[in-house]
């Protein structure tokens, strides 16, 4: 080989590895920019990013303030839904400023109730809307199921209305609690309450110490098993506490309204009817009292005065008694004709000829009959017939009826 070749060959190594080295040089170069832009963007990113946590603890504590947040209704019982928003205390006690809650309590005692709950047309609306909310919302229907933030927000608004109202209106808090919260039984919830801690030192000085019990909460929705399918407590409370329900609340104690005042206009027209119904029976009582003490003394007069022979004879006839009975006495209006009140008889009109006294043995019954089959006279009376013979005899005589030939 020769000396020229030799050199070439030397150089072109030479630069091969000179080009290799500054390739080498800006391969590491790019690299190390390239790590630094991932580990910048990383920073970035892992700034920005959400931390991990518990789904419903993150869900709860974005809603907790004003979210009323459901159970929802899939397998993972810790996942709630918003449904709606927490009344505001103002919000729940502008409930009760419904003129349903306005009214004399003794007339609520006019709706209906079942198992001391009130039942009106229109007041299912509250279950059917709560119903059809669950479902828009996809959550847990079956029975009722509030997350603890809600409870707790609830409670708290709720329990600060009651307060309010117990101050104000103590009637109508105890209507509220005595028809609409069935399951409070006294007022612990309202107040924090406590335990008295008793100390001594070595002295003998006793120190008292309070200790806050567990407040009570004033929403029981355990009270009916959380169970909304029908009006209760737990209904009616959901309710207050859901801001968007109040709509439909006011529609439900107008339709309370409208029932009331339905009832007590028929009410008033039955009393109205007896009303009236008594006073025609008293007037026809004081009418009948007059009548009679007119007929008494009508009577007293009748009784008092001598009768003729014709009132004697009629008076004996049906009563036994020549002077009549109060109830049963003849009155010769005219000469010959005389009248009892109830018939008048003319007796010249009377066929004597056939003129039959006789008594009816199977009842009793004494019977004067003329001859065309009339009976003019009937009597119980035990009378003796030779005498009623003898009487009739000096009657047609006195008023002579009329003859025939047989």
């Amino acid at each position: 080989m020769q000396i020229n070749e030799l050199l070439f060959i030397i150089i072109n190594i030479s630069l091969i590895r000179k080009v290799m080295f500054n390739l080498n040089l800006h391969f590491i170069f790019f690299t190390i920019i390239a790590l630094a832009s991932t580990i910048s963007i990383a920073r970035d990113n892992r700034s920005t990013a959400p931390t991990p946590q518990n789904p419903s603890m993150a869900q709860t504590n974005h809603n907790s303030t004003t979210a009323l947040m459901v159970r929802k209704n899939n397998n993972n019982w810790d996942d709630y839904v918003a449904v709606g928003t927490i009344a505001t205390v103002s919000q729940i006690c502008e409930v009760f400023s419904h003129p349903f809650f306005e009214i004399p309590a003794k007339n609520y005692r006019i709706l209906d109730t079942v198992n001391g709950q009130f039942r009106w047309n229109g007041i299912e609306a509250s279950t059917l809307w709560i119903k059809k909310k669950f479902k828009d919302a996809n959550a847990y229907s079956r029975s009722l199921s509030l997350d603890k933030n809600t409870l707790a927000i609830a409670d708290q608004n709720f329990t600060a209305c009651l307060k309010q109202i117990k101050i104000k209106n103590p009637k109508l808090f105890n209507f509220i609690k005595h028809r609409f919260l069935h399951y409070l039984k006294d007022d612990y919830c309202l107040e924090q309450r406590f335990r008295i801690k008793k100390q001594v030192d070595d002295n003998g000085n006793i120190t008292e110490e309070r200790i806050p019990l567990k407040k009570k909460s004033c929403i029981n929705f355990n009270y009916n098993s959380y169970d909304y399918s029908y009006w209760n407590s737990t209904t009616f409370v959901l309710m207050l506490v859901w801001k968007e329900a109040h709509p439909v609340l006011s529609t439900i104690f107008e339709n309370g309204n409208k029932v009331i005042n339905a009832r007590f206009i028929k009410r008033d027209k039955l009393i109205k009817q007896k009303q009236l119904a008594e006073e025609k029976k008293k007037s026809e009582i004081q009418k009948n009292k007059e009548t009679y003490n007119k007929r008494k003394q009508v009577w007293l007069r009748y009784k008092s005065r001598k009768k003729t022979l014709m009132e004697q004879v009629y008076n004996f006839s049906t009563t036994g008694d020549l002077e009549g009975l109060q109830y049963n006495y003849w009155v010769e209006v005219k000469p010959c004709i005389l009248s009892n009140g109830r018939k008048r008889i003319d007796n010249r009109k009377i066929n004597m000829t056939a003129f039959r006294i006789y008594s009816e043995i199977n009842n009793q019954k004494i019977k004067m009959i003329s001859s065309d089959n009339k009976i003019y006279f009937s009597t119980y009376t035990n009378i003796s017939i030779d005498r009623l013979q003898k009487a009739w005899k000096l009657a047609f005589n006195k008023c002579p009826g009329k003859t025939s030939r047989f």
